[in-house]
């Protein structure tokens, strides 16, 4: 590919968009279109792990909460305390659901909240450590030893990279070893069997291989 056609094309795709990249390739067209194409293919392969620890997350968390509170929908159970933030996610996810003509249940709410919504019951929280983590949640990560700080930080990191891959953002200059690793890490906590089966499945070391 000539230089002229690199840059006709990333004016199609954005020039604000590829100056990032041009930025990191030291101006050259072709090269910041070629480490986008990349970037798209990185972000492509991370899609799959990260797609399972969310399913799993949420999966193992709603067991978890659902059993000890005894109600499927278990934030409606005053114990919790829900910050205003969660309480607000739930109301979107309700409000999304009827809007297209759909009588909330428990099961669809609970698969319509963002994987954020997941990763802030590890947080601080209304004092989460003791109303959540210590009573139920710890028991959906039966392989983690550690504090809920320290799996709030993991997933949170992660929950950063998956929303960047969504929003179609630059992820190339990140650790993506450690990025991976830290995904398959917190796939283990939940289930060592699901973590070796995204292991063995995962295309991001081959696509981190042809980086350009």
């Amino acid at each position: 590919m000539q230089d002229a056609e690199a840059e006709r094309l990333s004016a199609l795709l954005s020039s604000v968009r590829l100056a990032e990249y041009h930025l990191t390739c030291g101006g050259g067209a072709v090269a910041a279109l070629r480490l986008h194409c990349w970037n798209t293919e990185i972000s492509e392969a991370f899609y799959g792990p990260l797609q399972y620890l969310e399913v799993a997350m949420r999966t193992a968390m709603t067991r978890e909460l659902t059993t000890y509170l005894g109600r499927d929908d278990w934030w409606n159970d005053p114990r919790p305390q829900l910050t205003y933030g969660g309480r607000r996610r739930i109301s979107e996810a309700e409000q999304q659901l009827q809007r297209i003509g759909v009588m909330p249940t428990p099961h669809m709410v609970s698969e319509e909240l963002p994987f954020g919504f997941y990763v802030s019951l590890l947080g601080p929280g209304n004092g989460y450590d003791q109303r959540l983590w210590r009573t139920a949640l710890y028991r959906a990560f039966p392989g983690y030893r550690g504090r809920r700080r320290t799996l709030h930080g993991r997933v949170d990191h992660l929950r950063i990279l998956r929303n960047k891959i969504a929003h179609h953002g630059p992820i190339h200059h990140r650790h993506l070893v450690a990025d991976h690793e830290t995904i398959l890490q917190c796939l283990d906590y939940i289930d060592t069997g699901l973590a070796t089966m995204v292991r063995r499945h995962s295309r991001v070391p081959e696509v981190l291989g042809r980086r350009p």
